[in-house]
């Protein structure tokens, strides 16, 4: 039987004060237990994060499906999961007031702070004798690593693209299987879309961090990142950077291709893209569900293209979720816990019998099977199990054959190391300044932000 037990929304602020016995209590030095100590036949009980709310009524049933399959197999794990979620502003709350659940979800940019602050639990044993945890995809299992040792697991991944509106493109002349694939193209089929629908051809994010994020992808896919590798450098202000920004101004002001409103946060834009007012933009590849299954949007209209790069581009952004552990956790709470991620995502991948039941079930209550995303194990068991569930796949997948033939071949460029967030919202009024002003100083605006950006990075 599941146990289900919610806690309230966590709406706290940590005080400074709070934060710093915290740090030292949970220093990076707490130990976590060691795997060999851990009974896993004793009754134990571990707190999950991230259980889908009642608005999500697909996505709940399916963890809650989850939930009690696991519990069957293991009689001995009471599961109490929460509604809990990471967030910026809430997470050292969570920390400080000892109410982390055991095992909740995060994202790659916050991972290696975490770990420097002892916040979460070294789960390097815990894994070692799992077969499918062999086979993560290196290049996302080394997000999760810190000399050596592994204190997360990443359980989803993926790549920044270019997001299209295949009806719109038909409607505007275009081909919607061959998307555009350089920058030039890109505006090319916003002047189309603007001049032959009733959408804007292409839109930017502006608000909550969001401007920042894509304003780094595009600085990473015209040439330049926006903090050196040690982030101990800001380098906002750079030829690639500038050149986004310039581009920028073209859709903006001579184009006129970008529409009206300027201030725009990530649920605008999803709402804006997935009723089809918005022709283009910038964003994470695996949003489909998101698109389709939350926001309505015809699965058939959605498009999603290799974000273009240019000549001297990096490569994409990339980024995903982890699960981390409480660093509090017993050995016997850290061993249930990593066998219920094992359980709840990476099953399917060794298990034939769990991967199709777990696709029929997802597939009867509307949850996409099969859409687009970068693996986070290798691409024989990604492959192995594509073939297990291919009955299932409710996914047009041949409407992103360019992006899911390249996917794997792009050169994936991390999120800023040190305070991406702080970053993000630093950039967010210099997209908002070029998009409000036609005059605007893109060098004094660059030059503001990596001042004030350089100030928090020495800060610490």
């Amino acid at each position: 039987m599941t146990h289900i037990r919610r806690r309230p929304a966590l709406a706290l602020a940590a005080t400074f004060t709070a934060f710093a016995l915290a740090a030292c209590s949970q220093g990076a030095g707490a130990p976590d237990g060691d795997a060999s100590d851990a009974d896993t036949e004793a009754p134990v009980t571990i707190t999950v994060g991230n259980m889908p709310t009642t608005e999500n009524p697909e996505l709940r049933a399916d963890f809650e499906r989850k939930l009690d399959a696991f519990t069957e197999a293991h009689p001995n794990i009471t599961i109490e999961p929460e509604e809990t979620e990471w967030a910026a502003d809430t997470w050292n709350a969570l920390i400080a007031g000892g109410t982390m659940p055991t095992v909740i979800s995060a994202p790659f940019t916050e991972i290696q702070s975490m770990i420097a602050r002892g916040q979460v639990a070294d789960v390097t044993d815990y894994l070692a004798d799992s077969e499918v945890f062999s086979r993560l995809n290196p290049s996302v299992l080394a997000v999760a690593q810190a000399e050596d040792r592994t204190y997360a697991i990443p359980t989803s991944a993926w790549t920044m693209g270019l997001l299209y509106n295949r009806d719109l493109f038909e409607q505007a002349g275009l081909d919607p299987d061959a998307p555009p694939q350089t920058w030039d193209e890109v505006r090319t089929a916003a002047q189309a879309i603007d001049e032959q629908t009733e959408a804007q051809g292409f839109l930017t994010m502006t608000l909550d961090n969001t401007g920042g994020w894509v304003l780094t992808t595009m600085s990473y896919a015209f040439g330049s990142t926006l903090e050196n590798e040690d982030a101990t450098e800001a380098t906002i202000v750079n030829d690639a950077t500038t050149e986004v920004l310039d581009y920028y101004q073209q859709l903006r002001w001579e184009d006129e291709t970008m529409g009206s409103n300027f201030l725009v946060n990530y649920d605008d834009a999803v709402q804006l893209f997935a009723s089809g007012q918005v022709g283009m933009f910038v964003q994470g590849a695996d949003n489909y569900t998101n698109m389709v299954v939350k926001n309505g949007m015809d699965p058939e209209h959605f498009g999603v293209a290799p974000l273009p790069q240019q000549p001297a581009g990096l490569g994409t952004l990339s980024g995903g979720n982890l699960a981390v552990f409480s660093p509090t956790a017993t050995p016997e709470q850290l061993a249930a816990a990593v066998a219920w991620v094992e359980f709840r995502d990476f099953l399917k991948y060794t298990d034939e019998e769990v991967a199709v039941s777990e696709a029929e079930a997802a597939a009867a209550d509307g949850v996409a099977v099969g859409e687009p995303a970068l693996p986070v194990v290798d691409r024989d068991v990604y492959d192995q199990w594509l073939g297990w569930v291919e009955p299932y796949i409710n996914v047009p997948r041949e409407n992103y054959d360019l992006y899911l033939s390249t996917v794997e071949e792009v050169t994936l460029v991390p999120e800023p190391p040190a305070k991406a967030q702080e970053l993000y919202n630093t950039l967010d009024a210099v997209v908002q300044g070029v998009l409000t002003r036609q005059d605007a100083d893109i060098e004094q605006l660059l030059q503001t932000a990596q001042d004030s950006f350089q100030s928090a990075l020495e800060l610490g």
